[in-house]
């Protein structure tokens, strides 16, 4: 009991040791950004005639509620060429009607590419008028079977992956795309920052104005999403370690991506498997890549207010975490991946993966040993406090390194609430987190559906039922 007590203090220090050199990391990277970007002109970069056409994907399930103004907001981007292909993946609302009803669509001939294999396509429908929109209309397959279709009628070099209940703030796709820009030979694939749009006031598909979440589970997923994109993947991506693009917004170069064989489907971690084949079949053929994140690109995406949602989410996300990892268990400690093998991954194992399990079970075990007399009640104190600053730490560099650089939230009373429930998150909310997602490995083991993603809408219509397969 001892020496598993001994192991766990163990993983506390190496917890701290990993993720304080990534928020050093962060920092440095983060103060790099904002001076290139101020040096380079942004705006005049990306419009130069040799910037890159983008085309934006849209998988769309049961989004009937949001659709319409998603599309709208990437319509409004700014960016040179784009074009937006949203891929109904056999939903069974009114998203197909929808789109045609705001958009003026008719159904066009067009012979379906057979670079990626996906389920059968029903339909293909572009408005009369020069509007850049095309939908493809399929037999459900899931996420990323929908993005494979996607990537096949996808015209431009590079594509971005976008959820349907996703918005793009205006100049988001243009900071994205800049590593295209400054290094187009090596640059595979990049994404954005995820923000949280609970409580933002919405109008016509974008953001007016950021607020905090008024519910308090939206509001402890804030301190979440600052926490992994602030500290960690900016912190990976500064080192070369970047494992994953979220699903939400991300830009991949459209050869690539198809030469790896595109999304693997009949998992749930697509995002994350996809951004390890890249890293592996690039160091496989020996070629000098770069997977980035660039800080500052915002995309608002809906963020669960139930237990329930949240829950099956959370456990979601872990099993599709351990699948990719398993799947691409011999880069782990293999020197020929270099950072990614070598660091990243054993961290993701040790840290994300194995996390839950072994926080809960040192719980566990202190509370038995100080029942059985084996430690006194100043050691198990101890070992409380450790094991609640040690995500404090982590959490409240997060937050200050986002004050001190974009700043969504400047208001005091903000950071007033930021910083209270940073504090609360770790007597709780953290622990509920591990369970559900130690429920992830069961579902592995299970295969079990993905089941419903309830969505309000940006509106706030009434909820409904989306993503059941994805």
């Amino acid at each position: 009991m001892i020496t598993f007590g001994i192991g766990v203090f163990a993983f506390f220090v190496a917890f701290l040791v990993v993720h304080t050199g990534l928020l050093v990391a962060a920092e440095i990277e983060l103060h790099r950004y904002a001076v290139r970007t101020k040096a380079i002109g942004l705006r005049e970069r990306v419009r130069s005639p040799l910037v890159p056409a983008v085309s934006i994907l849209v998988p769309a399930y049961n989004e009937g509620l949001s659709i319409a103004d998603s599309v709208r907001s990437l319509l409004a981007l700014d960016y040179p060429r784009t074009e937006i292909v949203v891929i109904n993946d056999g939903s069974a609302d009114d998203t197909i009607e929808r789109l045609t009803k705001e958009f003026g669509l008719r159904r066009i001939t067009r012979p379906t590419p057979p670079y990626l294999p996906h389920m059968p396509v029903r339909g293909i429908y572009a408005p009369a008028s020069d509007l850049r929109l095309l939908v493809v209309d399929k037999e459900n397959g899931g996420k990323a079977d929908s993005l494979n279709a996607g990537i096949n009628f996808a015209s431009h070099p590079l594509f971005c992956a976008v959820d349907g209940d996703s918005m793009l703030e205006q100049d988001a796709l243009v900071k994205t795309a800049l590593p295209f820009v400054e290094d187009p030979i090596r640059t595979v694939a990049s994404g954005g920052l995820i923000r949280i749009a609970n409580g933002c006031r919405i109008e016509t598909g974008r953001v007016a104005e950021a607020r905090l979440p008024a519910e308090r589970l939206p509001m402890f997923q804030v301190i979440e999403y600052a926490r992994a994109f602030f500290a960690a993947r900016t912190g990976w991506s500064a080192i070369g370690g970047l494992l994953i693009i979220s699903g939400a917004f991300g830009i991949f170069r459209t050869d690539m991506v198809i030469a790896a064989g595109g999304y693997r489907t009949g998992i749930v971690g697509e995002d994350m498997e996809l951004v390890l084949r890249l890293h592996r079949v690039c160091r496989l053929r020996g070629k000098p890549y770069r997977i980035v994140y660039v800080p500052d690109p915002v995309c608002w995406t809906e963020a669960p207010a139930s237990a329930k949602v949240l829950r099956r989410q959370r456990s979601r996300w872990h099993r599709g975490l351990i699948e990719a990892l398993y799947l691409h268990r011999r880069m782990m400690g293999n020197p020929r991946y270099g950072v990614v093998g070598l660091v990243a991954l054993p961290s993701m194992l040790l840290f994300e993966a194995l996390g839950p399990l072994i926080e809960l079970a040192g719980y566990g075990v202190s509370l038995a040993a100080l029942v059985a007399g084996v430690i006194a009640p100043l050691g198990f104190v101890l070992f409380l406090a450790v094991a609640i600053l040690y995500g404090q730490f982590l959490t409240l560099g997060a937050i200050a390194l986002e004050d001190a650089t974009f700043n969504r939230y400047p208001a005091w009373g903000d950071l007033r609430r930021l910083l209270g429930y940073a504090f609360a998150e770790s007597f709780g909310f953290r622990q509920m987190m591990h369970l559900w997602r130690l429920e992830g490995f069961w579902q592995l083991i299970r295969k079990s559906e993905w089941g419903a993603m309830e969505r309000r809408g940006f509106s706030g219509s009434s909820p409904g039922q989306s993503g059941s397969s994805h």
